[in-house]
């Protein structure tokens, strides 16, 4: 998987980077490709710290709505860490191409990325319902 150019660019929190790198690593073993997507993004971000996240940028632990680019149906979620993922409760992985992608983007913002198949994927994040950073949260 690789993500197809232009990529807006996206802000991530200090704390959340850390994990974020992290975690590429971890994955590079058993899934090099979003590993590969993840990486891409850390090495392009913005990084803030906690309490200075815009409140429309989507971080660990937010309540999304975002939309496929074939898509007009609208699909909510919360974007979480691996060991907290759920389908059935709308926890998705950031360990996965579409986490990966929302990760940083602000509201508005659309990404495009190909699947080892070839075939292109896009989202555009339409709304952060819920950020922690909001609350004071930066433990998420």
């Amino acid at each position: 998987m690789s993500f197809l150019h232009p990529r807006p660019a996206i802000i991530v929190t200090e704390p959340d980077f850390e994990r974020l790198f992290a975690l590429a690593q971890s994955l590079k073993p058993r899934q090099p490709n979003v590993a590969d997507m993840l990486d891409s993004e850390l090495n392009r971000a913005s990084l803030v710290p906690p309490q200075s996240v815009p409140a429309d940028v989507a971080t660990m632990g937010s309540h999304l709505v975002f939309g496929y680019e074939h898509s007009r149906k609208p699909h909510w979620l919360s974007l979480v860490w691996p060991d907290e993922a759920d389908l059935e409760s709308a926890k998705i992985s950031v360990g996965t191409p579409v986490g990966a992608a929302l990760i940083g983007l602000r509201e508005g913002q659309s990404i495009a990325w190909s699947m080892p198949s070839g075939q292109r994927r896009a989202i555009t994040l339409h709304k952060v319902a819920y950020q922690p950073e909001r609350e004071g949260r930066y433990d998420v």
